[in-house]
């Protein structure tokens, strides 16, 4: 069983089983404000309730493991309600999850209540091992239900804390559900939520914060899921497949970019908005939507801000590795570090500020409101629209034909090209990586994708050792005066690592271009 898949259905049989919400964290002084917007002027009457809820698993966390919540809610004086959510498929985003919702006769779970495929699922996670409760949540929810263009969507206000022990986190937070109607009109009112009120988009579920808060966890950085396909997908579908996987990459860091300073955290949004803006290029050269373009801009926006962080991890642990643990070092060293350190901080204090900037948030919704909308459809003729209709793997061959041929012609006298040149080469090897990883499955062959994948990857580390040396000494530059011997010292180590990197250039590239397309 893969630990990383969740094992209940992950497409739902009926929309009363998916779960599609927007959640924001608030201060508690904006959620009174939030249903009070004009916009809602012509909502429901505010309902208000007192949520009990306890999560449960076993002491080994085998539910969680897998992508699953379990919880019995106990709403006021109502009856309590067994339910379980699950990530749903890669093509669904991040804001989307099966739920399964059954009535339940005690706040202790009985897994035979829910349906004999959702039973027998949990029943082989959980095996013989009891459940018991690992946290609580209690919620002081006030809901309305509003008409935003053509879906009807519940607005949510909770205010509350989860208790794990002697822990206790407060909750608050103003969610959007999706009830009825058009997914597109979900997005285009949390876009006017977020441009009206000071709301941090929270990617976070209570489940999750839950768990962590028992754990005394800090949130992890992620790297993307593998892209996986339904038997003959069309190309509309996978454009929807590839996208909301590379933002469900960028998002997925966000928890540990707002708390921690953790390198692999900015790396991978980074390498998420870079997947991001070669999906969209591949996509609109054959698709004419001026979305897509706009979009690469913000996702390059958005990365170069990251940049300054990435560039000062890179930097010190490549001379933390390399020059700095050398005994012939400089002593300026210490000064070195304690500089790169103060420049880090300063990055990481604008990183944090990026992903609570509402641009970004406007970002995140806007490429998902797209999704939904599927707009790429708008402007399309009759051969583009047979073309969309079309088989997925008929586009993956010549888009992946398309990058192989670019990486090929700029690759022509390789150990003579200059390092801007170099560095052309290696963005080229880049988007003919991302498109393996975007259309591989498609073709089934998985270990010849690996292999093909990892010949790629290879002949684009060792053309980094160039950009390497050319990101040092900027970074150098920029140091304070009296570092020049250290500096030069650093350079000349990096210079030596050019070199051998060198002469293993010619022998990876041979190789690379002895594999055939696995696509063929």
């Amino acid at each position: 069983m893969d630990k990383n898949e969740p094992t209940i259905p992950t497409r739902p049989s009926t929309q009363a089983d998916r779960e599609t919400e927007i959640k924001f964290s608030a201060d508690p002084a904006d959620l009174k404000r939030v249903l009070e917007s004009p916009l809602f002027a012509s909502a429901s009457e505010a309902r208000n309730q007192l949520l009990r809820t306890i999560y449960f698993d076993t002491a080994e966390s085998d539910l969680r493991k897998e992508g699953i919540a379990l919880r019995i809610r106990k709403p006021g004086r109502n009856a309590a309600v067994l339910g379980v959510k699950a990530k749903l498929a890669t093509g669904e985003g991040p804001f989307s999850r099966t739920e399964i919702e059954v009535r339940s006769r005690s706040l202790q779970p009985d897994l035979t209540l829910f349906d004999p495929a959702t039973a027998t699922a949990l029943g082989l996670i959980v095996g013989q091992r009891p459940l018991e409760a690992q946290f609580e949540t209690v919620i002081r929810r006030r809901s309305i239900l509003v008409e935003f263009g053509r879906a009807q969507i519940e607005v949510a206000c909770d205010d509350g804390h989860a208790v794990a022990g002697e822990r206790r986190l407060p909750l608050t937070e103003v969610e959007l559900e999706l009830k009825s109607g058009d997914e597109g009109d979900l997005y285009g009112l949390a876009l006017k939520l977020a441009d009206e009120f000071p709301l941090r988009l929270d990617l976070v579920s209570k489940a999750e914060k839950g768990f962590r808060l028992a754990t005394s966890e800090t949130p992890t950085a992620i790297k993307a899921r593998g892209i996986e396909y339904d038997a003959e997908v069309t190309l509309d579908d996978a454009v929807i497949v590839v996208i909301s996987n590379t933002l469900a990459q960028f998002v997925g860091n966000w928890p540990a970019l707002r708390v921690t300073d953790q390198p692999e955290a900015v790396h991978q949004a980074r390498v998420a908005l870079r997947r991001l803006r070669a999906a969209l290029a591949l996509f609109g050269r054959a698709l004419p939507c001026p979305a897509f373009e706009e979009l690469r801009g913000e996702a390059r926006r958005i990365a170069s801000a990251l940049g300054p962080a990435r560039e000062c991890d890179v930097f010190r642990e490549s001379a933390l590795k390399g020059p700095l643990a050398h005994p012939d070092r400089p002593d300026q060293a210490d000064g070195l570090l304690a500089a790169v350190e103060d420049r880090r901080a300063a990055a990481y204090r604008d990183v944090r500020a990026l992903i609570e900037d509402l641009g970004t948030t406007r970002f995140v919704l806007k490429v998902f409101s797209l999704l939904a909308r599927r707009a790429w459809r708008n402007a399309l003729s009759g051969s583009e629209l047979t073309l969309l209709a079309g088989p997925a793997s008929k586009f993956a061959e010549s888009a992946l034909d398309r990058l192989r041929r670019r990486v090929k012609k700029r690759g022509e006298q390789l150990t003579e090209l200059n390092d801007e040149e170099r560095h052309e080469l290696r963005i080229a090897l880049k988007n003919l990586r991302y498109g393996v990883e975007f259309f591989g499955s498609l073709f089934g062959r998985r270990r010849i994708v690996r292999r093909y994948a990892g010949a790629v990857s290879l002949l684009q580390d060792l053309l980094g050792a160039h950009n390497d040396v050319a990101t040092s000494r900027q970074f150098l530059d920029d140091l304070p005066e009296g570092m020049e011997r250290m500096s030069g010292f650093i350079l000349g180590w990096y210079a030596r690592g050019t070199a051998l990197a060198d002469a293993d250039l010619f022998d990876a590239s041979t190789k690379f271009k002895k594999i055939e397309p696995f696509w063929r």
